[in-house]
């Protein structure tokens, strides 16, 4: 295959093959060979079907390029071979290459699967794939040259493929051993492990439908990055991101991308109308959480240093097939640190954590905005009949706007808030905290009311800390991180917390009438440029 590159750009630089790349393109091949609801026999007359599924739909799955040399294009050589093996049947697809746009050319090779035929229109599929993919790029005369290998040391990728709903239920793999290898000896990428695993299992759903749910992950170990001098420019100890997909209709999955391989087909995209009714009640909730550990970065032309002893990110949609819903996103860090440090080492970041949540949701007021804001979008971007006037624009609010009003009018009905449920930083010299929410009010004068409490502890210790002896000045970065120091303790009240500690809290409160009040304070002056703030009324003391 001699495809030539779109630009004179340079080559990019060759990119990995994840060994799963092609598991969900070949399980749907399977899907084509038509199922039964008893598992059908295994013999040479299946094996035929089989074979002929596979020589049919292979350029449909895996199109070859297009004619602006955008995106992957795929070329096969020769013809499947499907053989009866006892209770399931050996394939062996033709030989497989894929170029990008950018000139990289994989030499997959053959991959193997085994099919068995099981109830109900579902299949054991596992794959393999060559322990060895060359990877090419062109050079500036057109011609192919080595540029790295893939190799992959034991694997095994068993699945359950249901061929009715075109939608893989349960994956086992494993992978060890992966490395990335540039042809010259310059550079390697290396892979200890990786794992991916997935259970979906049905469960009763309204109107006779069939919802599933259930978890899936996917862990790597032991990853490395060696520069073209061999010098290790990354290491990450692990990586792990997990899943939970809650009443998934799998239905509208297999409809979305019917509709998608359409749309594709026809060279244009899917309308709103029939995009949001397939992606509407698709499924009830999903939470996912990417966690990484013992990751430490090198760069060679400086040689700072970073590490970080763990890093996780969570985010999850909650009840979207409710009444109300939630949206949920938060991260975690630990054990930061970076040599050279940009700031003083007693106010780098140890640990970090932040965590927002959107709550009470009116799912069907939301889509019916969407659905307005979409259709509002659609209709300023169709050009006009030819030799048509454009269309007047409606009197009154514009169709999005009044969407939008009718969205913010139901989140007030509705309550919805927008929460700081976790928001913590410590470092060696201080520590802060902060929780709050804001609740959307149509009546507000901003839409919103509420506040938050932040609490920072060690701010007056710091401050005593960094003084300057007697007679010494201080330099500018001190004299900086001083100043801004004074000013975060003056707007602060002075307390103590149970532990007698010192702290400075800060409680921040946005009022219905358009007030922003830090303490009992009338900030909105002071950020309006219009002098001090309103004094805050000071609390009686006991007699």
């Amino acid at each position: 295959m001699r495809l030539r590159r779109s630009s004179t750009d340079p080559t990019l630089p060759v990119r990995s093959l994840r060994p799963a790349l092609l598991a969900g393109g070949l399980l749907a091949l399977v899907a084509g060979w038509s199922p039964a609801q008893a598992a059908p026999a295994v013999d040479d007359a299946g094996a035929r079907s089989l074979a002929a599924s596979l020589k049919k739909d292979l350029p449909r799955w895996f199109p070859p390029p297009t004619e602006d040399g955008e995106g992957i294009g795929f070329e096969w050589q020769g013809e499947p071979t499907v053989k009866p093996a006892g209770d399931h049947y050996d394939v062996a697809l033709p030989r497989l290459s894929a170029e990008d746009a950018e000139g990289t050319l994989f030499d997959i090779g053959t991959v193997l699967l085994s099919v068995t035929p099981k109830d109900d229109g579902q299949y054991g599929v596992s794959i393999t794939l060559p322990g060895a993919i060359k990877v090419q790029n062109l050079d500036d005369n057109d011609e192919y040259v080595d540029a790295a290998t893939i190799s992959i040391g034991k694997q095994s990728f068993t699945s359950t493929w249901s061929g009715t709903l075109e939608t893989l239920l349960a994956v086992d793999a494993a992978y060890s051993d992966i490395a990335v290898a540039a042809a010259d000896g310059k550079g390697k990428v290396s892979i200890a492990s990786m794992t991916m695993v997935q259970d979906l299992k049905p469960e009763a759903g309204s109107g006779g439908a069939t919802l599933w749910s259930g978890p899936a992950a996917f862990a790597l170990g032991g990853l490395s990055v060696l520069d073209d001098k061999n010098k290790e420019l990354a290491r990450i100890g692990g990586v792990t991101a997990e899943a939970a997909y809650t009443r998934v209709d799998l239905t509208k999955v297999s409809a979305l991308q019917k509709l998608s391989e359409q749309a594709a087909a026809k060279g244009v995209a899917p309308t709103s109308g029939e995009l949001l009714p397939k992606l509407q009640g698709m499924f009830g909730g999903i939470t996912g959480a990417l966690r990484l550990s013992n990751l430490s970065v090198v760069n060679p032309e400086d040689g700072t240093t970073v590490t970080l002893g763990q890093f996780a990110f969570r985010s999850g949609l909650a009840d979207l097939d409710q009444a109300l819903s939630t949206v949920s996103l938060g991260f975690e860090a630990r054990d930061f640190a970076m040599s050279p440090s940009p700031a003083p080492a007693a106010f780098t970041p140890r640990t970090m954590e932040m965590k927002l949540s959107m709550a009470k949701l009116p799912n069907a007021a939301l889509w019916k905005a969407f659905g307005e804001l979409a259709k509002a979008a659609e209709a300023e971007e169709a050009p006009p009949k030819k030799g048509g006037k454009p269309a007047k624009a409606p009197a009154g609010p514009a169709l999005a706007d009044l969407a939008m009003q009718q969205a913010m009018a139901a989140m007030g009905e509705a309550g919805t808030e927008l929460r700081i449920d976790a928001l913590n930083l410590d470092t060696p010299a201080t520590a802060g905290t902060a929780t709050g929410a804001l609740r959307v009010a149509t009546p507000a004068a901003f839409g919103v009311t509420g506040g938050a409490t932040v609490l920072l502890r060690g701010i007056d210790a710091a401050v005593k800390a960094m003084q300057p002896a007697p007679g010494a000045k201080p330099d500018k970065e001190t004299q900086d991180l001083l100043g801004g120091l004074a000013m975060i303790q003056a707007l602060g009240q002075a307390g103590k917390d149970d532990s007698g500690a010192d702290i400075r809290s800060y409680k921040i409160e946005v009022t219905e009438t358009g007030q922003l009040l830090l303490n009992g304070a009338d900030m909105s002056p002071l950020l309006a440029g219009g002098g001090e703030p309103a004094p805050a009324e000071q609390p009686k003391k006991k007699k």
